[in-house]
This record gives structure tokens, C-alpha cells and sequence, in this order.
């Protein structure tokens, strides 16, 4: 059963009881209300009837003359006067032959003086019947009794039953057929959210959004949030499909990274086989270059399984930092790299500057980045380390060189793994350095820019948060 079966069922039965009580209600109300007028009535005749009666004679000889009931009746309503022995004294001519129902128990409840009333059946007609004993001397000498057919009441309770079963029947269908729209018209939504779902489970077209209009009730709600996971499952399919491109771009150039000292390696072999006895320096040389792809190729697995780590989302552990003995320590050992000229400046205004950092690490990304600048700056040309602190406690260092510069389409490119500008792919280096040296930035809640202009030199710089307090 759908849904939508199931809420114009539950209006359906939801109003139909709500009528059945309502109905029933009224049907009881009403029974009661005609019971009571027509006791109303009876009681009221009774009364005018009792005052009619004259009580003559002396006090120890006393009888009761009786009136012409006749005066009293009507053609729905009788009048009989009996005795105490039951005996019919005088009735209403619109009684005949008839008399009204009398029995033991009547006249025993008679006895007792109390009035009351009684429902019987005469001839197949319902009568209603009220009770008044007749006293003399405080002793009940007769009975009074009043009657009124109560058909009447049954034709009109009979009426409201077919009118409230007709209003009953017509409210369980305009309450179906009302529940049926209302359900529909709430549940478009739902149908709409759904034929979306099929239309991405068949297409993977996670663009498509539901479209809702109506007020954020319960199934705006829904829409707003099916809307919002669609969101996040594009982003994420986005990502997943980013991932997987940069993989393959990842396992295709570190292949080819990893076949060009192989190869060297390979080659330097069979030449050292097919020269053996041939003299040394052929060996020497042959030995040189499987040393030198050798660590090429460590230095090459060594970058892959840091980036490995930064992929699978480990995080560099950090601990409070005096930068200035690791940037002294940087200075020392960078004219080492090559033969530019190199110089520190603003090293004198770290002293006391910390930072949450890894030693380690950090020493890792500023040999990288001066590394590339030796390595493609020219012995005559400069690089300079440049450190300043900024007010807004950060710590800011720039690494400057006076290098070819790189394209402006290479820029936005360079910290992708393997990327190398065509410049460079000449160099013995692998294209993962900057990928490696932005992990490090990011891990330290850090930034990291680049600037350059072709022909002028390019410069790094990283932004690093200071250790507050």
C-alpha cells in the first residue's frame, strides 16, 4: 500500500469517526431532548387536569368530583382515571374502546403516593404514559394517567438517522476524495525528491537539486536537506574523481621517474660485464653513475613515501619552536648548495620568536626551496633568506633569487607532483619538492606563495603563525 493510500485512509477513517461520534452524539441528544418535552408536556396536562378536581362533602364524608377529561385531551394525547382497585372511572373519548395500560406493579407504585413515569406498547404504537396518584386525606383513592404516542419522536429520530447516514456516507467520500488530493499535493514533493534520486542513480548526475518552493514544514525540510547531501556528494565525487586523475598522473611519472636511473643503473652493469679485465677507469666511471642514479632514485623514494604519509593524512607532530637557532643553522650550511651568492637578512629580529613547528621537518622545506634557487641560479647571480616578524604575530620568510624566473603559465602549476617547467626537465630533479614543501607549510597552519617574473629571478614566501603568549 503507498503512501499516499495509506494518509487518505487515515483522513478517511480520521473524519469518518470524528462524524460517528459527532452523529451519535447528536442523535442521543436530540432523543433525549424530544423524551423530555414530551414529559414536559405530560407533566403539565397532569397539573391542569389535578386542578380541576373539586374534593366536597364534610370532613369525615369527603369525595372527589371529577372534570370532563375530554376538555384536557388531544388526538395524540389520552387521558383515564381508575380507582384504586384499577377500575376505569372515566377516559378520554379519543381513547374508544380502548383503555390505557394498567397493570399490578402500576398501581403498587401508585400506592406509594409518588408520581412517575412508564413507556409501553399499545397495539403496536408506542405510548408514553405519566402516573399521578390521587389523594384524599393524604390516601391514595385513584390514579390519574396521562399519555402521549411517542411515533412521532421515532418518525423524527427515524428522519435524523437516514440524514445523519446520508451526511455520514457523503463526508467519507468528499473526506476521501479531499484526503486524496491533500496527500497528493503534500506528497509532489516526495515524488519529486525521488524521481531526482532515479534520475542521478541512472545518470550520476549529482548538478540536478530538487525543486522546492513551498514553506519549510516537515517536507521542506526534507527537500533542503536532500538538496544539501546532494552538495556534499558532488563535492565529494569531485574530490574522488580529482583523487583518482592525480593518481594515475602520480603512478605514471613516478614510473618514468623511477625508470630513467633504473635504466642507468641496468646499463652501467652490462657495460661493467662486457669490460671486466679491460682496465679500471671504465669501472670507476660505470661505479660512479650506479652511485649516483642509486641516490637519485633513495632521494626520489624517500619524496614519495612523505607524500605517501601526507596522502593516507598524517599529521606532523609539533612542539614549541626557537626559530632563530634553526635559521642560523639554515645560513650556515645554504652557501653550501652552490656557487651564487647568498645572504641572510633579519635573522638579528628572531630573537626569542617561537613557533609551534617540527625541527625537523621545517629544515626539510627551506633546503628545498634554497635548493631550487642554487640550482637554477647562475654562480653570478644572488639569493638572499629574508625574515621578518609582523605585527600581526606572523612570521614571514622569503627566499629570493635572481634566476631565469618561471612562466606565468608555469606558476599556478609548481606545487603539483612532477610538474617541471619546461625550463627544467633538463635538471636532475623529480617535481616533488614543492609538493613536499607545501605539505609542511599546510601542516604548520602555514602559507606558502610564490612571485616571479622571466629573466628577473622568483621569490618564495611562507607565512607561519607564531606560538602566542
Amino acid at each position: 500500500m503507498t503512501l499516499r493510500l495509506r494518509l487518505t485512509l487515515l483522513v478517511t477513517i480520521t473524519l469518518g469517526l470524528t462524524f460517528i461520534v459527532l452523529g451519535g452524539l447528536v442523535y442521543f441528544l436530540m432523543g433525549h431532548y424530544l423524551t423530555n418535552e414530551i414529559d414536559r408536556s405530560l407533566v403539565a396536562r397532569a397539573q391542569e387536569v389535578v386542578r380541576s378536581f373539586r374534593v366536597e362533602g364534610n370532613l369525615r364524608l369527603q369525595r372527589i368530583t371529577l372534570p370532563n377529561v375530554n376538555v384536557f385531551s388531544a388526538p395524540d394525547t389520552f387521558i383515564q382515571i381508575v380507582d384504586i382497585n384499577g377500575f376505569v372511572v372515566t377516559r378520554s373519548d379519543n381513547l374508544g374502546q380502548q383503555s390505557l395500560p394498567l397493570g399490578p406493579q402500576t398501581l403498587i407504585q401508585a400506592g406509594e403516593g409518588i408520581a412517575f413515569f412508564e413507556t409501553e406498547i399499545v397495539g403496536n404504537h408506542p405510548l408514553r404514559l405519566y402516573n399521578v396518584p390521587l389523594l384524599l386525606q393524604n390516601q391514595p383513592v385513584g390514579l390519574l394517567q396521562v399519555a402521549r404516542l411517542l411515533s412521532p419522536v421515532q418518525q423524527t429520530m427515524g428522519n435524523l438517522r437516514r440524514v445523519l447516514l446520508f451526511l455520514g456516507l457523503l463526508l467519507i467520500f468528499l473526506a476521501a476524495t479531499l484526503g486524496y488530493i491533500l496527500a497528493r499535493t503534500a506528497l509532489r514533493p516526495i515524488d519529486r525528491l525521488t524521481q531526482v534520486a532515479e534520475q542521478i542513480g541512472e545518470g550520476k548526475d549529482l548538478d540536478q537539486r530538487v525543486p522546492y518552493q513551498g514553506p519549510m514544514d516537515e517536507v521542506g525540510r526534507l527537500a533542503a536537506t536532500f538538496n544539501a547531501m546532494l552538495a556534499r556528494l558532488q563535492r565529494a565525487y569531485t574530490r574522488l574523481e580529482e583523487a583518482y586523475s592525480a593518481q594515475r598522473r602520480f603512478v605514471a611519472d613516478a614510473s618514468h621517474e623511477l625508470r630513467t636511473p633504473l635504466t642507468t643503473i641496468r646499463g652501467n652493469v652490462d657495460l661493467l660485464r662486457k669490460v671486466q679485465g679491460q682496465g679500471e677507469a671504465w669501472q670507476d666511471e660505470a661505479l660512479a653513475d650506479i652511485a649516483s642514479e642509486a641516490e637519485r632514485m633513495s632521494r626520489l623514494v624517500n619524496d614519495l613515501l612523505t607524500l605517501a604519509r601526507a596522502d593516507a593524512g598524517q599529521e606532523i607532530k609539533r612542539e614549541p619552536l626557537e626559530i632563530l637557532p634553526l635559521l642560523q643553522e639554515v645560513a650556515r650550511q645554504a652557501p653550501l648548495l652552490g656557487t651564487a651568492t647568498f645572504t641572510a637578512i633579519g635573522l638579528e629580529n628572531l630573537a626569542g620568536v617561537h613557533i609551534m613547528g617540527n625541527r625537523d621537518y621545517l629544515k626539510q622545506l627551506f633546503f628545498i626551496l634554497l635548493d631550487n634557487a642554487f640550482k637554477y641560479t647562475p654562480s653570478e647571480g644572488k639569493i638572499d633568506l629574508i625574515v621578518n616578524v609582523e605585527p600581526q604575530q606572523r612570521l614571514i620568510i622569503k627566499v629570493r633569487d635572481t634566476g631565469p624566473g618561471i612562466p606565468p603559465r608555469d606558476l599556478e602549476h609548481i606545487f603539483e607532483r612532477f610538474y617541471r617547467a619546461d625550463a627544467t626537465r633538463s635538471s636532475e630533479g623529480t617535481g616533488l619538492g614543492l609538493a613536499i614543501a607545501r605539505w609542511i607549510v599546510e601542516q604548520h597552519q602555514g602559507h606558502i606563495g610564490v612571485e616571479s617574473t622571466v629573466g628577473k629571478g622568483t621569490t618564495f614566501t611562507i607565512t607561519i603563525p607564531l606560538l602566542k603568549g
